[in-house]
């Protein structure tokens, strides 16, 4: 049995709006060497009968129904172990891939043995599918600490996969990011600086427009959990800054005192100046927090002061 060359799992769960686009822009990929899984997440609306529309049209498309909700994560797990190819990738529902995208991405892999993933930056679209931006994720390899992700435009060989083993259902909403962190930490990526490839809608209902705090506190947890892997991967001046960013966290976000002594003794371990510097822009950082809360408090008695004032008269 001849097996494709990569497998693209698509998650969906009420997906109808604009799932069509998704899937046509799959199937009209230039290079056509490939499987798309599509795993419906006990979809409530039209979304299932779509899916069967297109899947008996294409042979290509093999079709997952969850018993129950799994939610992303988990649903992605289940794609790929139907996956049968030698890179793997996913994609959202209501985002797709420009034609060339798969290969694009397949020739670098293919012709630079020594990477093990590609991925590239992409163009923001809004419901209209109109382009309102671009997203730059930077090249890993020149900095990790201003490394936005790996987007979601992306290629890897199946050994990631399977060694990662897959995505960390606990990681729901930072599933990726924990992914690619737990990845770079053992394999080599190739940064393909260009928004020609895929196009990633943003709109009221898309997790990353409701959750941003949650996901922003997620991320800064499971990174934490990685650190002792991919420390071994940094530079030092490039661990003295992931240290810096904890610190800070931890002082100013969370006012966890003993997670803030704990980085500035991993930064002490390298360099007693980044610990000044550190402790220096907590402290005044903290002292503007605390002048702008409390200016604000003052304002606001006032203000019911004179309104008090103003009635009883």
């Amino acid at each position: 049995m001849v097996h494709p060359a990569i497998s693209i799992v698509l998650p969906t769960y009420n997906g109808s709006k604009y799932i069509k686009h998704s899937i046509e822009s799959c199937l009209t990929q230039t290079f056509m060497d490939f499987e798309l899984i599509i795993v419906n997440d006990c979809s409530t609306d039209d979304t299932l009968n779509i899916i069967l529309e297109y899947a008996e049209k294409d042979k290509r498309i093999k079709v997952v129904n969850n018993e129950f909700n799994k939610k992303l994560p988990i649903s992605l797990n289940t794609g790929f172990e139907k996956a049968q190819g030698k890179y793997f990738t996913w994609t959202s529902d209501d985002n797709y891939y420009a034609p060339e995208a798969l290969e694009e991405m397949f020739k670098i892999l293919e012709n630079n043995s020594e990477f093990d993933l590609v991925y590239s930056d992409y163009f923001i679209i809004d419901e209209n599918d109109k382009v309102t931006g671009s997203r730059k994720f930077g090249d890993i390899n020149k900095g990790f600490n201003k490394w936005l992700g790996a987007g979601a435009c992306f290629l890897y060989k199946k050994k990631i996969h399977t060694i990662n083993n897959g995505y960390n259902p606990a990681a729901f909403l930072i599933e990726d990011y924990d992914f690619f962190v737990r990845a770079f930490s053992k394999f080599n990526f190739y940064y393909l600086a260009t928004s020609e490839l895929y196009y990633y809608r943003e709109h009221s209902a898309s997790l990353t427009a409701t959750q941003n705090t949650a996901i922003n506190d997620i991320s800064k947890i499971f990174l934490e959990r990685n650190l002792k892997e991919l420390q071994k991967k940094l530079s030092v001046k490039e661990r003295i800054l992931l240290y810096r960013k904890f610190a800070v966290y931890y002082a100013v976000t969370k006012n966890h005192s003993t997670k803030y002594k704990e980085y500035l003794e991993k930064i002490n371990e390298h360099s007693f100046l980044h610990v000044f510097q550190t402790s220096i822009y907590v402290f005044f950082t903290k002292i503007k927090n605390a002048l702008f809360i409390g200016i604000l408090g003052i304002y606001y008695s006032i203000k019911a002061i004179f309104k008090k004032t103003s009635r009883d008269r």
